[in-house]
């Protein structure tokens, strides 16, 4: 990858914000994981969350974001735009920043937008690939975890540089390309945290959104940092595509 932008942003949760649902939604079909014991329940559970996103995405709208999309038009019209706020991206090319933007929103006004383009995008997405959990992928995951915890913070590139395709690849020589997303606040539920990377309002272009809803991927790992590695639980969600 010698010449390819990436966006580097990071998304942060209101989970107190988005209730959690209690709509049921069982396919053990969809439940790839189950039997990956290398990973933590959660991390399984949310492959399982993926995977019905996937699976039948008019229905995820339909359940998921219908009712927060109504929600974000009643607050917009009660409260208005709401509070000017702003993301950051950062272009990277060759492993060197080229521009630094920033990208300015009122949040009620993007959060409603996100949803609404949210809706209509799962309204016309047909089936997408069910994901396969994979070992070399999650072990790409907690190389990075590794990495940045003495940081405290998160980001996509590693202290010696490699972006998460390079990680991807190392630990999973069977994938020929991956991506990643981070999350914050991991201790919301994993459904929660899934409805807000598909929001990504706020984020230019929607990147976590796409890398949930990308057709090309085939496998995938889920890691959530725990203590004493970080007192901060984080979330990072590797993709991958098999050769």
């Amino acid at each position: 990858m010698n010449a390819l932008c990436i966006t580097i942003s990071l998304v942060t949760f209101l989970p107190a914000a988005f209730a959690q649902d209690n709509y049921a939604w069982e396919n053990s079909a969809l439940n790839t994981a189950k039997n990956a014991n290398y990973m933590q329940q959660d991390e399984k559970d949310m492959i399982y969350e993926i995977n019905r996103l996937r699976s039948n995405p008019p229905r995820y709208a339909k359940m998921f974001v219908a009712v927060r999309l109504k929600n974000a038009v009643e607050v917009y019209k009660t409260y208005g735009k709401g509070d000017s706020n702003y993301s950051i991206s950062t272009f990277y090319q060759n492993n060197n920043v080229t521009s630094v933007d920033t990208n300015w929103h009122f949040s009620n006004e993007e959060d409603m937008r996100a949803l609404q383009t949210l809706y209509d995008t799962l309204m016309h997405l047909k089936p997408l690939s069910i994901l396969l959990p994979d070992e070399g992928i999650y072990k790409a995951c907690i190389k990075h975890a590794k990495n940045r915890a003495p940081t405290g913070t998160f980001g996509h590139i590693d202290t010696d540089g490699t972006w998460p395709w390079d990680r991807i690849e190392k630990y999973s020589p069977s994938m020929r390309f991956g991506n990643e997303n981070l999350a914050l606040d991991g201790n919301a539920p994993v459904r929660i945290i899934v409805l807000q990377l598909l929001n990504d309002a706020g984020i230019p272009g929607y990147g976590h959104r796409y890398n949930l809803l990308d057709a090309q991927w085939t496998h995938v790992a889920c890691y959530a940092t725990r203590e004493p590695l970080m007192t901060s639980k984080w979330w990072i969600q590797n993709f991958g595509v098999k050769k």
